[in-house]
């Protein structure tokens, strides 16, 4: 979190200072102290403002930032008596949900879905799915589950029900359906998570107005924070907590709006609030200074998102003229895959042998994004730790190939305990249709009788009772091990045979029917492709690289304490670091191809606005993401490897959005403006500037009059703010 230490700005204070009835809409850009100022505000409404503490209500989006607000508020309110009630919406539905459950208003629920039981909702899902498909009403295949979580996601945070005059979704027909029997089989299980806390809580407060009253009636003030995260079901909440007797003070940044998959919107910022509260003037505040990185980062940043059209036109500037953020950008253009990640890998072991691992994140919009460079680490030696998923070498994807080398190279062995472990492991996969029982114990037997695994094979294949389908295929498998042992035997690069092994083996298709055709599936074939590209970059055999993979440690024998952290941008919302890595700007990953699902309501089209346009939404990720770092940002442009093309990664092309941040110009330009006057303005001149930067430039040197001259005076070369298309090739 970013703790500000020198004096309000005069944006901050006229945000501390909003006179009551009124409402507020405060636009804090990246780095800007939003914590800071609410934490002011709240200390005059109840010091200054005489308004009492239990009619302040405080709500954070998530637990991270509800306990920094409670931490910051009792350092400036040490006396609790003084000290307002601060929320998630999530705790706050479920103290109130608790609340009429022990007055009998609402029956307790036989499960709670919370924290670790969370997955319980999605294995109801894939029930939902699979009774569907078992009756024929959805053709085995059809739908993908990740897309079934999405959509259902989507309208539980709209209020949506199920049903054929509800719930709809613009490309699907199924996905409804599983919605249906979903909350069919929820109600059953008398289960009750976290997506149906607002909806919940909002059907007892229409249904009993008493208790209502009682659990918000003394609400006076309600702020609410991070406000470009909420949902349409949570804009209902806080219009339903305030009524018409609050004022309502939102925080937040409609540039940092990148939860859409899960129902926010710019639009409830931008559009939107204030419709359903109390009649009150509406007071904008900006927030422009950012107190997290010097001005060649809030300039790149500034030049990336001023060129989304759906947004509040706002500055962004640093509060410290001389403050130092380095932005480096690596490009590889030896068409090499794993030239960028190496580059990377030195870079950030000198980091970490200077300022150690704590203060360094390493960001994709995936997890799957990341794992090009992870192999470098993982190759250096770096300690890492990946939030939210295991390291590489525990993915299924990968040990499905390692599984097959191992049985390669044991094939003429005799059987024993690891390598019968091995083969069950990858007996289906691909689906091959043998009976898991039945080799179970053909592999006991020739443990028991010293038998390799070739001879046990051959063997089933030549009884009688083994059905002539099974038969084929066998002989099917027999073939595929009897050609990798020739190439296993002379130690074939290990490029060459994970190649043939993956396309004999048919793994994209594998992936798309256990996954369906959505982004699971394409993650997977993705993350493959990238393994074998890398086998390549290090010139590995095959048996080096299963001795690298089957010896590879993510913790390099550290602590977690002393491992770099690698997460996604979604994730590292909210936060800082003093290093921020993104090593994978290409067209395919940032910006990533496709839209937010097409779920909405037939009955109330307001309850999801339309999504953003795509490109606007991943322009508005990337700008999160480079807004992390406080002294260094680094960026890689890796290029797909030779011999796989476009096949290895999504696009040859940067990302546009590292075009659009115009870094050398930029960089160049304030250079220029720490000298003189007339060496700005030949930089002007060169590289040219937009209206933005100019009103930026003067922001800095306000009592210097040549340089606002300048500034004033240029009309040359005018940045567009239109979206810009990478150059091609």
């Amino acid at each position: 979190m970013n703790r500000q230490t020198v004096e309000p700005t005069s944006e901050q204070t006229a945000v501390v200072t909003h006179p009551l009835r009124h409402h507020a809409r405060v636009l804090a850009v990246a780095g800007s102290g939003k914590t800071t100022t609410i934490v002011l505000r709240v200390a005059h409404l109840i010091n200054e403002q005489g308004v009492a503490p239990s009619a302040v209500r405080v709500f954070a989006y998530n637990a991270l930032a509800r306990n920094e607000l409670r931490s910051r508020i009792e350092a400036v309110l040490p006396d609790k008596r003084d000290q307002p009630r601060v929320d998630t919406f999530h705790s706050f539905c479920f103290r109130w949900l608790k609340q009429a459950m022990s007055t009998g208003l609402y029956p307790e629920p036989a499960e709670w879905w919370l924290d670790e039981a969370t997955d319980r909702s999605r294995i109801l899902m894939y029930r939902a799915l699979q009774s569907l498909v078992g009756e024929g009403v959805i053709e085995d295949g059809a739908v993908d589950i990740d897309a079934v979580a999405s959509a259902i996601t989507l309208w539980k945070s709209g209020l949506i029900p199920p049903g054929a005059e509800r719930a709809a979704h613009a490309t699907s027909t199924d996905i409804p359906l599983v919605y249906a029997r979903y909350e069919e089989f929820r109600r059953e299980a008398g289960a009750l998570g976290f997506d149906d806390f607002v909806e919940t809580l909002l059907g007892i407060a229409a249904a009993h107005p008493a208790f209502w009253l009682k659990a918000v009636g003394g609400v006076r003030v309600l702020i609410v924070d991070e406000y470009q995260d909420v949902n349409y079901g949570q804009e209902r909440l806080i219009e339903a907590v305030a009524g018409q007797h609050a004022d309502v003070m939102v925080v937040g940044d409609d540039d940092q709006t990148i939860y859409e998959w899960r129902g926010a919107r710019p639009d409830y910022l931008l559009t939107r609030f204030g419709s359903g509260l109390a009649e009150r003037p509406i007071i904008d505040y900006p927030l422009t200074v950012s107190f997290r990185f010097g001005p060649l980062l809030a300039q790149t940043a500034y030049n990336v998102i001023a060129r989304n059209a759906v947004r509040f036109p706002k500055a962004l500037v640093a509060s410290q003229w001389l403050q130092q953020t380095i932005i480096d950008i690596v490009e590889d253009k030896q068409l090499s895959a794993g030239v960028v990640d190496t580059q990377l890998a030195e870079q950030l072991q000198d980091w970490v042998a200077q300022h150690g691992t704590q203060s360094v994140v390493v960001l994709g919009r995936t997890l799957g994004q990341l794992q090009s460079f992870e192999i470098a680490c993982l190759h250096a030696g770096i300690p890492y730790r990946i939030l939210g998923r295991g390291p590489v070498y525990q993915r299924r994807e990968h040990q499905i190939l390692a599984d097959y080398l191992r049985i390669g190279y044991a094939y003429d062995a005799t059987v024993d305990s690891g390598s019968s472990a091995c083969f069950l492991r990858i007996l289906n996969t691909p689906m091959r249709g043998l009976a898991r029982d039945r080799v179970q114990q053909l592999l006991q037997r020739a443990q028991l009788h010293g038998q390799t695994l070739h001879e046990a094979l051959r063997e089933l294949h030549q009884d009688q009772q083994t059905p002539h389908l099974t038969r084929d295929r066998i002989d099917q498998l027999m073939a595929l091990y009897e050609h990798l042992v020739r190439l296993l035997a002379v130690d074939t690069p290990a490029y060459d045979v994970l190649s043939w092994l993956s396309t004999s083996l048919r793994l994209d298709e594998h992936f798309v029917r256990s996954f369906g055709r959505g982004e699971a599936a394409a993650e997977r074939t993705s993350a493959v492709r990238q393994m074998i590209a890398v086998t390549a970059h290090y010139g590995w055999s095959t048996s080096a690289y299963l001795a690298w993979f089957t010896g590879s440690d993510h913790s390099a024998g550290k602590p977690e304490e002393e491992q770099v952290l690698f997460t996604t941008v979604y994730r590292a919302k909210g936060l800082e670091y003093d290093y921020v890595i993104i090593p994978a700007a290409v067209e395919g990953f940032m910006p990533a191809a496709g839209n937010s699902p097409e779920v909405y309501d037939r009955n109330d089209p307001t309850a999801i606005p339309v999504a953003s346009d795509a490109i606007e939404e991943e322009r508005r990720l990337f700008y999160v993401a480079i807004t992390r770092a406080k002294s260094m940002l680094t960026i890689g442009i890796p290029m797909p490897p030779a011999g796989l093309g476009r096949d290895a990664l999504p696009s040859a092309t940067p990302s546009r959005f590292v075009y659009e941040m115009k870094t050398v110009a930029t960089e160049q330009i304030l250079a220029s403006a720490d000298s003189d006057a007339s060496a700005l303005a030949e930089a002007l001149d060169e590289h040219g500037a937009s209206d933005g930067f100019l009103a930026h430039l003067r922001h800095y040197f306000p009592d210097d009059s040549d340089m606002q001259q300048v500034c004033r005076d240029f009309v040359g070369n005018r940045w567009p703010m239109r979206p810009l298309k990478p150059k091609k090739k």
